[in-house]
């Protein structure tokens, strides 16, 4: 406080040199107590426009290890890529029957047969089951996977797929089938009209004619499952919520947390790689209001960041290169060896000077040939985008089988700066 008084006496002292005069140097009290009300208001707005026009030093900031020509990161929601913790899929699992087939059932008469004759028991029917006709009837396997929150005596959707060797599903019902869970205990029901979008009509055996059309031993039973427990957590009690990335990585979990707690100070703390722990402010909990705060953190979008990789099949010859793959000066040479062998059966025929007995000898002639490419030298060259790394890879003029076989030897001799990954 006493800063602001001497800066205002010199600002006043400045402004009236006439009270300057007329106070005693021994007086420093009176000197501030004889400015009027006009000089010191004065003295405040010199002092605020000096404060504008004052030049400020530069302020210091960190240098992005980001390359300035990498290409601009892509941001997405933290919903699409990641999982609340406790939010898990369930699978179910169920045998049954599917009746109502137009002589496309099952041909294997134990298994259809006992199971039918095992079902008619719970309705107090007893037969043989070398009597049951079982031609328009399948076993099927019926399986659902329950993934997020589900509330007993939802519908839900199943799976449809023949256990035996019948012709199609089309036009059959699945009769009830309970439904196991991991723990052996019945979660749900399965019952309804099974939907396969194929057909199969006719006689495979001999003489006749089969039409076939998609596949149509596997079908959907559309909200032909009725559950019979809660699934998923529930959040209402609880201090924190756990976020689970679907691609683990450190870089991704301290750019999501900045995220957060750019919005909620203080909230978010990186577990590890694959976990982020948000902690749910007062106010939300106040109000029994999680399910909002679990939403607005879900919106949020940040910079995910992941591994340089490049993922391969060779059975279809596919190749996927991530965006942050880069190669260093390198010389590739490159060339295809062919070997062709060709098998001639011929038969040798006994002459005219044979001895007696001498018979026809059936013989294997074999040749192979090999064929090599004249192979040419490129040069890659420093690759700092997916682009050019792509223009390169097409230069070379080979195929995506060959580009595996180059991707391993680059990575070998050091100049492939990525992981690589089979599938």
């Amino acid at each position: 406080m006493a800063a602001v008084v001497l800066f205002v006496t010199a600002a006043a002292t400045a402004q009236s040199p006439a009270a300057t005069a007329t106070n005693s140097p021994r007086s420093p009290v009176a000197s501030t107590t004889s400015l009027n009300a006009p000089s010191v208001l004065q003295g405040l707005q010199a002092a605020a426009a000096a404060r504008k026009t004052a030049t400020r030093p530069p302020v210091a900031r960190p240098v992005s290890s980001y390359p300035a020509d990498a290409p601009a990161i892509q941001t997405v929601r933290i919903k699409d890529a990641t999982r609340l913790k406790g939010q898990e899929s369930y699978e179910l699992v169920g045998y049954g029957l599917v009746t109502g087939l137009n002589d496309t059932g099952d041909s294997d008469k134990l298994l259809i047969q006992q199971t039918i004759a095992n079902m008619l028991q719970n309705f107090n029917i007893v037969v043989n089951t070398k009597d049951i006709k079982a031609n328009n009837t399948a076993a099927v396997m019926v399986t659902v996977t329950i993934r997020g929150n589900h509330k007993g005596g939802d519908m839900v959707d199943a799976n449809v797929s023949a256990l035996g060797d019948c012709d199609a599903l089309t036009g059959g019902t699945l009769i009830m089938t309970p439904l196991l869970g991991a723990d052996g205990e019945v979660w749900g029901m399965a019952q309804g009209p099974v939907t396969t979008g194929g057909y199969t009509f006719g006689s495979k055996g001999a003489g006749g004619d089969q039409v076939t059309k998609n596949h149509p031993t596997a079908g959907m039973l559309t909200n032909g499952v009725k559950l019979l427990r809660d699934f998923g957590p529930d959040y209402n009690n609880e201090e924190m919520i756990t976020l689970i990335l679907n691609n683990p990585d450190f870089t991704s979990a301290v750019n999501m947390a900045k995220v957060v707690n750019r919005h909620y100070v203080g909230a978010a703390t990186v577990m590890d790689a694959a976990s982020i722990q948000v902690r749910i402010p007062g106010s939300y909990r106040d109000e029994n209001n999680i399910a909002a705060f679990i939403s607005a953190v879900g919106q949020l979008y940040f910079a995910p960041d992941s591994v340089a990789k490049v993922v391969f099949n060779e059975r279809t010859g596919t190749i996927v290169i991530g965006q942050n793959v880069r190669i260093s000066n390198a010389a590739v040479s490159h060339g295809n060896l062919f070997v062709r062998v060709k098998n001639t059966t011929s038969v040798s025929q006994p002459g005219a000077l044979a001895p007696i007995g001498a018979t026809s000898q059936r013989m294997n002639d074999q040749q192979t040939v090999a064929d090599e490419e004249k192979a040419r030298l490129f040069e890659l060259k420093n690759t700092t985008t997916v682009g050019d790394l792509v223009d390169a890879l097409n230069g070379l003029g080979v195929g995506s089988r060959d580009i595996m076989i180059i991707f391993h030897v680059l990575k070998s001799a050091g100049a492939l700066h990525a992981e690589l990954e089979a599938i």
